[in-house]
């Protein structure tokens, strides 16, 4: 059985709730395999906030963070996108969407998304744990990532019939 791959859309704002988010998958789901952008692109430490800023509006690396991303999105088992994240999230969130990934959202506290993101989300969680069991159903559902929801006695069905065909390619 090959490993869950999961990538996460979110904020740079949001780079300590990811990091734990991961940490929390890895206790949860032996066999997984995260796509981290939280370690590519660190700005040099000496930059003022404004710098850093610019720093990553300009992505100072020659592509390799956005490179990086892009593919992430389009290769992984599911995307998590966690809010209140900004426009490069929502970017990503659409890069998975056009590409058949599932994605699985988790809103800001205080976020309502827009019309795209809304829609283009398969499955909203009210929350990390909430979306770490759900991830975990799943990594248990007829087999594991490697076969289809075709299994009768499947643990998350319901996840299963919003998430058909997407996640398991």
């Amino acid at each position: 059985m090959r490993p869950l791959t999961v990538y996460t859309a979110a904020s740079f704002r949001l780079l300590h709730a990811v990091r734990l988010f991961h940490d929390a998958l890895r206790a949860r789901i032996s066999d997984v395999q995260i796509l981290d952008w939280t370690d590519k692109g660190t700005p040099p430490s000496e930059l003022t906030p404004e710098q850093r800023r610019r720093w990553f509006d300009t992505e100072q690396q020659g592509g390799q963070v956005f490179e990086f991303c892009a593919d992430a999105c389009r290769h992984a088992d599911v995307v998590i996108y966690l809010g209140a994240s900004g426009q490069d999230a929502g970017v990503e969130v659409g890069f998975a969407a056009g590409a058949g990934t599932p994605v699985l959202g988790v809103r800001g506290p205080l976020e309502a998304p827009g019309l795209m993101l809304h829609g283009m989300v398969n499955l909203w969680c009210y929350d990390i744990q909430e979306t770490v069991e759900v991830l975990t159903l799943l990594g248990q559902c007829c087999g594991g990532w490697s076969r289809g929801p075709e299994c009768s006695t499947c643990k998350a069905r319901p996840v299963c019939n919003v998430l058909a065909g997407a996640v398991w390619r």
